[in-house]
């Protein structure tokens, strides 16, 4: 028996969605508001984590599951968007994490994966503007149904292994031998639909750890402990070479670039930077 093709969110999840609808209209309903007749395709939209914190089912999945947060944020966004007729995406820039999320580059290890932390850092260098295929669309050359598939930065695109309307006529069709012949093609029977892919721009960062007063006067740049990090969207013009920020990110974990075989296990921590609060560093 086939799945069901749409998957309700569990009750943690459910009562996560609640806690964000309830968290936006209670703070931000203004904000947004303000926004109507906005024409830019993207649009930062900051949201404090003591608000996040507030919330007992939201603050422990964010804390535990943030990319699962903030999909769901995401929602609850593009709802109130919708519903004043904003046609801007929204991405949700959580800022000021507290100090229990401050962490430095040298003590990052690969069990981080995932885990969200803040880091205060000098910024070295910023690369071109890039774009990467975050979700591909392929069509079924034997019925014409689409899927979607979400991708992986810096890894392979990944494509369906079976077309679902495919399988459920196959399931339908088996006394009466009317099964499509792609399904059992040996070779995914897809073509890629690259007008109606989601692509996302983006800048890789290198960056250096930094330690300062509480007066903010710089007490060290390191020269050793360094980590390289992606921004995306609204934050790719707004990052300055040789500025000091606080990155809010989640730690991931990345391939060598200069890997010299595809199936090559060595690995590099890179962050996937949430938002970035700029430091009043006096050097």
């Amino acid at each position: 028996m086939l799945p069901s093709k749409n998957v309700d969110l569990d009750p943690e999840e459910q009562a996560a969605l609640r806690e964000w609808r309830e968290l936006v209209v209670e703070h931000y309903t203004e904000d947004i508001e303000h926004l109507e007749g906005m024409e830019e395709s993207v649009h930062g939209f900051h949201i404090e984590h003591r608000l996040i914190d507030e919330k007992p089912t939201l603050r422990r999945i964010f804390h535990e599951r943030p990319t699962r947060a903030l999909e769901l944020g995401f929602r609850i966004m593009r709802e109130q968007f919708d519903a004043h007729k904003i046609p801007t995406r929204p991405v949700l820039r959580v800022v000021g994490l507290s100090d229990n999320y401050l962490n430095s580059v040298d003590e990052l290890r690969m069990r981080d994966r995932n885990q969200l932390v803040a880091l205060d850092v000098k910024i070295n260098d910023v690369s071109q503007p890039y774009g990467w295929l975050k979700q591909a669309v392929y069509e079924c050359l034997d019925c014409g149904a689409t899927v979607s598939v979400k991708q992986r930065r810096a890894r392979q695109r990944e494509s369906p292994r079976t077309c679902r309307s495919c399988l459920q006529k196959a399931f339908e069709g088996i006394k009466t031998d009317n099964i499509p012949i792609g399904l059992f093609n040996p070779l995914p029977h897809f073509t890629l639909r690259q007008e109606d892919c989601v692509y996302e721009d983006a800048v890789d960062l290198s960056m250096s750890q930094i330690t300062y007063n509480q007066d903010y006067n710089l007490i060290n740049c390191s020269t050793h402990n360094q980590i390289i990090g992606t921004v995306s969207d609204d934050l790719i013009d707004q990052l300055v070479v040789k500025s000091y920020a606080r990155v809010n990110a989640i730690v991931r974990v990345e391939p060598i670039p200069d890997r010299t075989f595809a199936k090559d296990t060595r690995r590099l921590l890179a962050l996937d930077i949430l938002s970035v609060e700029e430091l009043p560093i006096r050097s």
